[in-house]
């Protein structure tokens, strides 16, 4: 399923053909909900940022953090979260990081450190443009449904309202779950050997 079919199929679900106009607000809005309560680890990148001053831009498509490294005289190092350090020798290598007003602040850094910045980055909402993403080739029937219950809402059918919510949550929790699973290693090293006594 892609953007047009998904537009498509919303108007069919719904059984009404005079919303085609209302349908990219729908997805829209579906897509605000879902991309806050997703983080796909698979989705994982990394950017190298550089400092002017403690201050690094975070990239335009940052979503969530997994951690930030620096390197110092060969040896790599994983910055540690504080929001505000009451003091911090600048002498020492920064080993401390906050965000401020939408960018990274490395306390200590001077202009020109480098950093690697593993990120999970925002999902890419659908659009003309932009005929599918990782949420729509996993989770079509969740996408649908969350559409839909937008659209329920619009239009005030309230037990298709009630239905969808269900729906949605369950179809939610399964993704979630899926998620999780495709983060953990499937084989194992560790065996149960038996004790021969």
């Amino acid at each position: 399923m892609n953007y047009s079919e998904l537009q498509t199929e919303i108007a069919a679900y719904l059984h009404r053909g005079d919303l085609s106009a209302k349908i990219p607000t729908f997805i829209g809005l579906a897509e605000a909900f879902l991309f806050r309560e997703l983080n796909v680890k698979e989705l994982q990148t990394t950017a190298t940022l550089t400092t002017t001053g403690e201050y690094a831009s975070l990239p335009a498509d940052f979503g969530s953090l997994v951690k930030i490294e620096g390197t110092d005289a060969g040896t790599t190092y994983t910055l540690d979260y504080q929001s505000k350090p009451l003091t911090y020798p600048s002498e020492v290598t920064p080993g401390k990081f906050a965000f401020e007003n939408g960018q990274i602040r490395v306390f200590g850094a001077g202009t020109g450190t480098t950093l690697t910045l593993y990120y999970v980055p925002k999902i890419e909402a659908l659009s003309g443009t932009n005929a599918t993403n990782w949420v729509l080739d996993n989770a079509q029937d969740l996408y649908l449904f969350a559409c839909c219950l937008e659209g329920a809402k619009y239009i005030r059918a309230g037990d298709l309202v009630q239905s969808l919510t269900t729906m949605v949550s369950d179809k939610l929790e399964a993704l979630k779950r899926y998620i999780e699973r495709k983060g953990q290693p499937t084989n194992s090293s560790l065996q149960i050997k038996v004790r021969r006594g």
